[in-house]
């Protein structure tokens, strides 16, 4: 299930927009848990995403949006996420903590030959 946060501004800004945008995903889209939260509850959630105001959209916990972009644009990203695909507009996932494979021994170096006799 995807899950689809709207995360409010600490300003007031785009409430109206944000309240369209939430009651026409709940309708459109049932299978997915659309919350919006108030800007009292906001307040922590923008600090742990480094942003001062918001509005912002997270998707599964990720952020995906700040502000409120085109109803369109936000359906296509929320779909790209359920199936699984990442949007080219996202950063890359972490790199794996699995160090690179070790490189192969260099062989030894040939021995060295004899001095000439004298």
């Amino acid at each position: 299930m995807v899950t689809v946060t709207f995360v409010s501004s600490v300003q007031g800004y785009q409430e109206g927009r944000v309240g369209e945008i939430v009651k026409r995903l709940r309708g459109d889209h049932p299978e997915w848990k659309v919350d919006a939260l108030p800007p009292e509850t906001s307040k922590p959630l923008l600090a742990k995403y480094k942003l001062q105001f918001g509005p912002a959209i997270l998707v599964n916990d990720r952020i995906e949006f700040v502000g409120i972009p085109r109803y369109r644009m936000l359906v296509e990203r929320i779909a790209m996420v359920a199936a699984g695909k990442i949007s080219p507009r996202t950063a890359a996932p972490a790199a794996s903590p699995t160090p690179p494979p070790a490189a192969a021994p260099k062989p030894a170096p040939p021995a060295s030959p004899a001095p000439p006799p004298t």
